[in-house]
């Protein structure tokens, strides 16, 4: 493959993951919109992320594919699994149709890590917008704290950082989503990354401001 088709190759990949992914945002809104799964209506989940899974290698479809085939293990799908199939679709689309009364998402929830920012020799990458300021500046916000900033996801990043600013959009297209598809599937291999929102992040970082200061 040759220098041009590359990149070109790259982009025809990506878009084809931004729209599978796109596409079952949107089945997930409409089978969970009136708040009980349907055994026909999780069969059909289930053929249907089989057929796509060669169109868009998405961190959602595999979740998803391991949970749904889990449940049918048996065969059967009891209350319980039923309601934890629920939430895991519900969390994956950041829609709750009997809270909001909406299928559009108006919180949308994103996999965040519960864990503790250490800067000190750790590698950073930002995505989306933040509160704390322009991307320069939480960059060098996170340089003055004794951590290293890239522009992508890679398996040496030890932190992928969402800004909250904006975080209503839908996260999981363009490259506010990508980032965070590259960083799940690292963490499916092993790769020691963790997601943090904004609020975690800046936490550690105004502590270490305010003792640079004192």
């Amino acid at each position: 493959m040759n220098d041009y088709s590359r990149p070109q190759s790259l982009a025809l990949a990506k878009n084809r993951t931004e729209k599978a992914c796109a596409q079952l945002i949107g089945l997930i809104s409409g089978i969970t919109a009136d708040g009980h799964l349907h055994d026909l209506e999780i069969q059909f989940l289930r053929t249907w992320l089989s057929e796509k899974r060669s169109e868009g290698e998405h961190w959602l479809h595999h979740r998803l594919s391991a949970i749904i085939e889990h449940i049918l293990a048996d065969g059967v799908v009891t209350n319980d699994e039923r309601a934890e199939l629920m939430t895991a679709l519900q969390d994956a689309a950041g829609v709750n149709f009997t809270e909001t009364g909406s299928v559009t998402p108006e919180t949308i929830a994103f996999p965040a890590d519960d864990c503790q920012v250490a800067f000190a020799n750790a590698t950073f990458c930002l995505t989306g917008k933040f509160h704390f300021g322009s991307r320069g500046e939480c960059e060098a916000a996170t340089t003055a704290a004794g951590g290293t900033c890239v522009s992508s996801v890679n398996r040496n990043t030890r932190y992928l950082v969402i800004g909250s600013a904006g975080a209503t959009k839908s996260w999981k297209q363009a490259t506010y989503g990508q980032k965070i598809d590259s960083a799940m599937k690292l963490k499916e291999k092993g790769h020691p990354i963790q997601i943090v929102t904004e609020e975690m992040w800046s936490e550690v970082v105004t502590t270490a401001q305010a003792g640079s200061v004192a």
